[in-house]
């Protein structure tokens, strides 16, 4: 099996992607309870027991809620920067698993036969990262909490097989919803979250001719639109001439099946 992964879910209520190579599976983030990220796995055809390692990409509960008791569960570890572990250790044990591998981004670590390179995103937490995740010579670049794709994104994102990007909000919805202003500008700002503009636009320096999938993902349920964000990108692949790339929105109550690198024609 070459690389792969599986979406089990994006949104303010959870995130948790599966990614597969020949040497046994990983979890980006788990954002889920763990009594729902084994039943979305088991849904997707996922074995639970065939996870090696957790990564964390930040602190906030969307990302962070199950990897304690799934971690303990399965005696596996939770991968995580020493900022985001020092932050999350003085918060209180219940928030950390007993098995810690503590990484620096910018620096490689290998699980399950895969090199994985953290990077630093702009993002409102304390040490937020994204993972460029590489098997074989392919690529999977993951980035789903960002409030801009500065110069780093690009380097690292770019040139990907699998790109995972996120695409949050709309400007206008964001715009005219009954949020405070405070939390507006917090989402607007160079280190809140991605609008669909800035995210359909990165594509142009993200996609190379090695991408094969594409996946637009932590799209706000209060201010996008599922179908909002495939107009926009179905439009944008087709500016570019890019109809073989196969793209999915992650919806935040559905699974997306897996992909695997091979098995596409």
């Amino acid at each position: 099996m070459n690389l792969g992964i599986t979406a089990l879910g994006s949104g303010s209520g959870g995130n948790s992607f599966v990614v597969h190579s020949a040497g046994g599976n990983i979890l980006i983030d788990a954002g889920f309870s763990r009594k729902e990220l084994i039943r979305r796995m088991l849904e997707a055809k996922v074995n639970p027991e065939s996870i090696q390692a957790v990564l964390l990409s930040h602190e906030h509960d969307d990302h962070l809620k199950g990897c304690r008791i799934f971690c303990d569960q399965f005696k596996i570890p939770l991968c995580v920067s020493f900022e985001t572990w020092n932050y999350l250790r003085r918060q209180g044990k219940n928030k950390l698993p007993s098995n810690i591998y503590q990484f620096v981004p910018g620096d490689k670590f290998e699980f399950a036969g895969m090199s994985i390179l953290p990077f630093t995103v702009q993002h409102d937490a304390v040490d937020p990262v994204g993972f460029v995740i590489r098997s074989k010579e392919k690529q999977i670049g993951f980035a789903s909490d960002l409030g801009a794709v500065n110069a780093l994104a690009k380097m690292r994102l770019n040139n990907s097989d699998i790109l995972v990007l996120e695409s949050n909000y709309d400007i206008d919805m964001l715009r005219q919803s009954d949020r405070q202003i405070h939390l507006k500008k917090r989402i607007a700002g160079p280190h809140g979250h991605l609008n669909n503009i800035d995210a359909i636009e990165a594509l142009n320096d993200l996609l190379t001719e090695k991408t094969k999938v594409l996946m637009l993902v932590h799209a706000s349920s209060e201010c996008n639109d599922y179908e909002l964000v495939r107009n926009l990108a179905y439009a944008q692949l087709e500016k570019m001439r890019r109809n073989d790339i196969i793209m999915k929105v992650v919806e935040q109550d559905r699974s997306v099946e897996t992909i695997i690198l091979d098995k596409i024609s």
